[in-house]
């Protein structure tokens, strides 16, 4: 028997957007799946997503497309199966880990300007930016921390401090800004309900509002949480994450899996 509270919590981040559901699995798989010998079972997934509102059709599918791609590895358990990270996987979700649980990003990193000579390409350029540059304009770009760049590039610390807003529109957009604080309130109003009793509704909630989170961090510019006030939507994002993620905490995986596997 479904829990309705539960699915009146879940009802609150209908408006967070749309949830591809091949990227729910790797946000299970991510979360759950700790080290490279944990792993899901194929009835306690279902169950999962199917309180998320995904059909097993549409489960086949995304799981099938993860095998393809190298993501998840399958092992047959009797009539069943057991679902995998690959090593491929593992190494994905590790490298960016950091980013989606961190609950104080560090602030006090160098930020630089950077420009290109007229003689560099645009592809040439964006190619020698690391991971943490922002493109301003076709041979202009912000990063933080320290890299290696060709000599003849001009570099210069930032040191304004707000940055103008159209440097926060180019690294923080305005429709991401609003995806943030609707997943802030959706947060804040579940959070304001009691904690579910049993340890699958709880896991539910948390990665709903994992899910939802990771989607958007993972759209976010590097440089965000760096030059960017401590009040702007994806900061307060965060630290509501952050409580829902301590409040709803990381199950055993191994009393998940019986739990749901007893349910089917």
């Amino acid at each position: 028997m479904q829990n309705t509270d539960l699915n009146k919590d879940i009802q609150f981040f209908a408006n967070c957007g749309p949830i591809r559901v091949w990227s729910l699995v790797i946000t299970i798989l991510g979360d759950l799946c700790q080290k490279p010998e944990d792993f899901i079972t194929g009835r306690a997934l279902g169950h999962l997503v199917a309180r998320l509102g995904v059909n097993n059709q549409a489960l086949r599918v995304a799981l099938h497309r993860l095998r393809r791609d190298g993501w998840i590895r399958t092992e047959r358990d009797g009539r069943s199966s057991n679902y995998y990270l690959s090593n491929q996987g593992q190494t994905m979700v590790v490298s960016v880990r950091n980013r989606i649980y961190q609950s104080n990003p560090p602030k006090k990193i160098p930020i630089y300007l950077i420009v290109a000579p007229p003689s560099v390409s645009a592809t040439d350029f964006a190619n020698t930016l690391p991971e943490s540059a922002c493109n301003l304009s076709t041979r202009i770009a912000l990063f933080s921390g320290d890299t290696t760049l060709p000599p003849n590039y001009l570099q210069i610390p930032l040191e304004a401090n707000p940055v103008p807003d159209w440097i926060t529109e180019i690294i923080a957009p305005s429709a991401l800004q609003s995806e943030f604080c609707i997943l802030q309130k959706a947060i804040r109003t579940v959070l304001s309900e009691q904690v579910p009793t049993t340890i699958v509704d709880r896991t539910i909630l948390r990665l709903i509002i994992l899910h939802h989170w990771r989607r958007l961090i993972l759209r976010q510019s590097l440089l965000a949480d760096i030059l960017l006030p401590d009040q702007w939507p994806g900061a307060m994002a965060r630290r509501q994450v952050s409580v829902a993620l301590t409040r709803y905490d990381r199950p055993d995986l191994l009393a998940l899996n019986a739990c749901l596997d007893d349910r089917t």
